[in-house]
């Protein structure tokens, strides 16, 4: 009995709640203007709630808003019908350096006060793995490649369960996702670079489709976080809805 409360009291203690939260908060503007892309916004936080030695347990939140139509356009309006909403649970375990992880997406794109109300959404679950080292110091001199290797992540999802109680709208049957961060040249607290994400989706129906995009960015690290500047292309987008090919935008960013 003793030995059995010693066990309980030793795993207990190795449990605690950090609470501990990390995101990112952006606006984005369209070099093609149209009545469905002019200026995007987009926060999302992930809080790390649990951590038992190396394991722990988060939860993670998105939500991404779309302005339309050309600055010198009256008919210029807010479509909260083109929202897109992102809910993630995740459990990962810490292999220094590396962090492998289980996470669900449940992502959703609805059409609110328009007379098609449909909606489409997903539920997955992804595996995982992710490479996100810590920063460099500063230095007092420009540095070619600071962090040597890219950074960055590589996942394979699968989009169970089936049935229109899951998912709507699309035809997804398993996917990857590729995300690098390739950090150029760094000087004092200012560093650049370029990064890479791609997803490639295949379908029920033996098809498939890609969304690629490249980015060239700036930032400057301070202590509450890291303000960005960025130029985005979609190399491709073939997606079944909501493609972007072709589109170029200019952004600015927050990370805490």
């Amino acid at each position: 009995m003793g030995t059995t409360i010693l066990v309980y009291v030793t795993l207990i203690s190795g449990v605690n709640f950090p609470m501990e939260a990390s995101g990112v908060l952006e606006a984005y503007s369209f070099f093609h203007q149209s009545i469905d892309h002019f200026i995007y916004g987009n926060i999302a936080a992930d809080i790390r709630i649990l951590q038992a030695g190396d394991f722990s347990w988060s939860l993670g939140l998105a939500m991404e808003t779309y302005m339309g139509e050309s600055w010198n356009s009256p008919e210029m309006k807010f479509n909260i019908y083109g929202g897109h909403w992102n809910l993630k649970t995740q459990l990962g375990y810490f292999l220094d350096p590396l962090l492998l992880r289980v996470y669900t997406d449940h992502e959703c794109f609805h059409n609110i006060d328009m007379p098609d109300t449909l909606s489409e959404y997903m539920n997955n679950v992804k595996a995982g793995v992710v490479l996100d080292r810590p920063a460099p110091p500063a230095s007092a001199r420009p540095v070619l490649l600071p962090s040597g290797w890219p950074d960055g992540w590589f996942s394979i999802g699968f989009y169970r369960p089936k049935g229109e109680t899951f998912q709507k709208g699309h035809d997804f049957n398993w996917s990857m996702h590729l995300y690098l961060d390739f950090q150029g040249i760094s000087y004092r607290s200012w560093f650049s670079g370029l990064r890479y994400h791609g997803d490639v989706f295949f379908h029920n129906d033996g098809t498939g489709s890609g969304r690629h995009r490249g980015e060239i960015y700036t930032a400057y690290q301070a202590p509450s976080g890291v303000f960005e500047m960025h130029l985005t292309h979609y190399f491709t987008d073939t997606q079944p809805f909501r493609a972007l090919d072709g589109e170029t935008y200019w952004g600015i960013r927050f990370k805490w």
